[in-house]
């Protein structure tokens, strides 16, 4: 590991998955996994693992993409689940900071500020309403994160299926949408998805896409995704 290196560290867990019968476990374990594949793979400094069935843990070299990969897991949890009785989603905390040890790239076994920063908020959240946070070591922008991590997760937690797999397609970086079935040839290494290709990709109509994102408050969760950007690259 690089010494100084700032990198994050995202920690969380399904909830209320003890009241999931088996079928629905292996389900949502396989959407869980699904998820992860669609982290863009070259910020990936460890991979993420599963443990204790069903928590999990992963390392990003790439801080300022922290918030976009913990929304990713939990967009296409809320989305994909095909029960109908209940919802499926995760709190995340996200811990950033340097890393002391992290043997063989395994995420459980790692230890350092941005672990420290991560694992003990995610214990402090089940005690709670909120499921996410982010913990820097930066004191002076924590309170400003922890206010806008209250807001999009109040936003999050009201999300429809329809909603939240429209954000889902929306905040996906190019890297990552390796599994779709088209790619445009024309479209620059930060360039996301169209209302548009979004639509065709969901067989819906561009209105429909624009109508689900304006009811899930998309361009408020773009606002806190562009902000976060600023404020970690502009300490890291």
């Amino acid at each position: 590991m690089e010494t100084n290196k700032i990198y994050a560290v995202l920690t969380g867990d399904l909830i209320g998955s003890s009241r999931f019968n088996i079928k629905e476990r292996e389900e949502l374990l396989f959407i869980l996994k699904d998820s992860f594949k669609i982290i863009s793979p070259d910020i990936i400094t460890s991979q993420f693992v599963i443990f204790r069935g069903d928590s999990f843990q992963g390392v990003l070299s790439r801080p300022d993409e922290a918030l976009n990969a913990a929304l990713i897991i939990r967009a296409s949890l809320l989305s994909k689940f095909k029960g109908k009785r209940t919802r499926l989603d995760a709190r995340i905390a996200i811990g950033i900071g340097t890393i002391d040890y992290l043997p063989r790239d395994q995420a459980g076994e790692g230890d350092g500020e941005a672990f420290r920063n991560s694992g003990p908020e995610l214990d402090k959240m089940k005690k709670g309403e909120q499921n996410l946070i982010i913990k820097t070591p930066w004191i002076e922008i924590n309170e400003e994160l922890q206010i806008e991590c209250s807001l999009l997760d109040a936003l999050i937690q009201r999300w429809t299926k329809e909603q939240a797999e429209a954000n889902f397609y929306q905040i996906q970086s190019p890297k990552s949408r390796e599994f779709l079935s088209f790619a445009r040839e024309d479209a620059g290494s930060n360039q996301r998805l169209t209302q548009a290709e979004t639509a065709k990709i969901l067989n819906i109509s561009q209105s429909a896409v624009f109508q689900r994102l304006k009811t899930g408050g998309y361009w408020a969760v773009q606002a806190f995704l562009e902000r976060f950007k600023t404020i970690v690259q502009g300490k890291v």
